[in-house]
């Protein structure tokens, strides 16, 4: 299924007047110099092709699509048609072995004189000539050597490029065609009988994998083999499904609105059609770029993105939460990760435009919480939820499991993954800040895992759980001691206590408490004295001896609600809890 939408995918590229999808046989490469040739073969000139990188001043290779079936070059002698670096181009590199480098000249002279024999164009003739005798130290070559040394090259005649021009690329798919190493068969893709790819090209593109590429369907040891059948005739795919299948997932793994890295993984997404959601279905997951310290989502684009899900947040259908959005166009995901020398499936998930659309919107209904500070995100990422679980030692094998996971659990609407808890209540413990997107997903791990019901949005004064009441007087007593020490306390309550007082109240309170007479005496806080005791009514007569996990997180839950809830001070400096809609951080 993954490798016919990917393919089918490749067909939508292959219409689009404006696509840059690569014709079969033809894969986009970096390149960085054009030698400019005459009618007879002489070098007249080296042409720097190179480009200002997006960010910086440094010139990196523009990309062209030349002639490739896209195959692991490896350590032997395969020379490319009407391109390749130094050693095949010129007979000379910079690794000064030049017994490699006169059989790389050879081979790529030999593979020119066979597909060009019988070409009438002058172009196909003046790049023989210049094949026969290349100038491997010309002025113009010895000028731009350093950078050319390791770098691809291609060839122009005139304003052309020769991987350009009709009668030259006929050549190469003619070759295609007529290949000899290619067996007949049905292909499990489209169900045709047709050539059948012995290897599949390499997909490029996933952060861990090999430097030339991977493959995602490979059958590279003896012992994956079965029935007598050899490589991929265990499962066979025709030449042009297989083009088109890597091809158009190539097109994703560099498109940054349909790609999104989360440390050593990455997740795309398409459509079966055209769509507003496919380009936009993960930057609503994710406004940043992680990895490479991301780059931000156009502003505009955000904003209108932030739009839509407040439309569905209050309960709007997705025809008017999006319109001219067809909630009923088909959407894949698909997640891949490295795996030594293929690429692994992390998950697939296959939807409606409208099914993808309610999950996020069920997802971040969970996190939604009074944020503590304006700052605070009003859509956490996937990327700052990674982040505030794994805390500052952030790990890409960590990075990739938590976000695959999370990704999965958000879009297919299932439960999140379950060791997201106590990773959260563990960062608290470790004295980690107590923000927005840790608590919000504590509120959303209680909700949807734990099947949750009550209020947990803002402060709630009348919460049934001791746990809740329990984190709320332990804000109330930190907030206390503040008052009466001042902010410059080298370790303040929060500090010494959170994590017994969150999991073993029983052991702590007692202390706090006796010392929170002395700080509300010191202090003169009349007002946080009422509140602790109104507080301390809705605990039983004994604090609880243990709590559970799902308990701390109610007790994370009472203590962030009660620390951003509204408060004023009253005439004698007391301080008066608003137990409305909280707004603001505790000043």
């Amino acid at each position: 299924m993954i490798l016919q939408a990917l393919n089918s995918y490749y067909q939508r590229l292959t219409e689009r007047e404006d696509s840059d999808a690569a014709p079969e046989g033809f894969a986009p490469q970096s390149v960085s110099f054009a030698l400019q040739l005459d009618g007879q073969g002489g070098l007249l000139d080296v042409l720097d092709l190179r480009e200002l990188a997006a960010k910086g001043k440094k010139l990196v290779p523009r990309k062209m699509l030349v002639p490739d079936l896209g195959e692991a070059k490896g350590s032997g002698i395969k020379p490319t048609y009407l391109w390749g670096n130094s050693g095949y181009v010129l007979g000379r590199d910079d690794k000064s072995k030049s017994k490699r480098t006169a059989d790389c000249l050879k081979a790529f002279r030999r593979l020119h004189e066979k597909l060009l024999e019988y070409v009438a164009a002058p172009e196909a003739a003046a790049l023989l000539r210049f094949l026969r005798n290349p100038p491997a130290h010309d002025p113009h070559i010895e000028e731009k050597w350093a950078d050319m040394a390791t770098a691809n090259l291609v060839f122009r005649v005139g304003r052309h490029y020769l991987h350009e021009i009709p009668a030259l690329r006929a050549v190469w798919f003619a070759k295609g065609q007529n290949a000899e190493d290619v067996d007949a068969g049905i292909c499990l893709v489209t169900g045709e009988h047709t050539r059948i790819a012995k290897l599949h090209p390499f997909i490029k593109g996933v952060p861990g994998g090999q430097t030339g590429g991977a493959a995602i369907s490979a059958y590279n040891q003896d012992s994956f083999e079965s029935f007598g059948k050899k490589k991929n005739f265990n499962a066979p795919v025709g030449k042009t499904a297989a083009f088109g299948y890597v091809t158009a997932l190539n097109y994703l793994l560099s498109s940054p609105e349909q790609r999104l890295r989360l440390g050593a993984a990455t997740v795309v997404c398409w459509a079966e059609r055209d769509t507003p959601l496919e380009d936009n279905l993960l930057p609503l997951l994710n406004g940043r770029e992680a990895g490479t310290g991301g780059a931000e989502v156009d502003t505009a684009s955000a904003q209108e993105r932030a739009v839509v899900l407040r439309r569905l947040g209050r309960g709007l259908p997705v025809t008017e939460a999006w319109p001219g959005l067809d909630p009923a166009v088909r959407i894949y995901v698909l997640a891949l990760k490295p795996n030594a020398a293929r690429l692994s499936v992390g998950f697939f998930l296959q939807g409606s435009a409208g099914e993808f659309l309610e999950s996020i919107r069920s997802h971040y209904a969970n996190l939604a919480i009074e944020r503590r500070l304006d700052a605070d995100p009003e859509f956490p990422s996937v990327w700052q939820i990674t982040r505030a679980v794994l805390g500052k030692h952030k790990d890409a094998k960590d990075i990739q499991r938590l976000g695959d996971e999370l990704i999965e659990g958000i879009l297919s609407g299932h439960a999140y993954p379950a060791y997201l808890l106590p990773m959260c209540l563990q960062r608290l413990r470790s004295g980690d800040n107590i923000n927005s997107v840790r608590t919000g997903l504590i509120k959303a791990m209680l909700i949807r895992n734990h099947a949750h019901k009550e209020e947990l949005m803002s402060l709630n004064t009348e919460h049934p759980s001791p746990a809740y009441q329990l984190g709320r007087l332990f804000a109330l007593l930190a907030g206390v001691q503040r008052k009466a020490i001042g902010q410059n306390i080298n370790a303040d309550i929060r500090d010494k206590y959170y994590g017994s007082a969150s999991s073993t109240p029983a052991v702590v309170f007692p202390l706090l408490l006796r010392n929170a007479q002395h700080h509300i005496s010191k202090a003169k806080a009349g007002g946080y004295d009422k509140l602790i005791r109104d507080v301390l009514e809705h605990i039983d007569n004994e604090f609880p001896a243990h709590l559970d996990l799902q308990a701390q997180g109610l007790f994370a839950l009472g203590y962030y609600h009660q620390r951003v809830a509204k408060a004023a001070k009253s005439d004698d400096g007391a301080m008066i809890e608003n137990t409305s809609t909280a707004q603001q951080q505790l000043s």
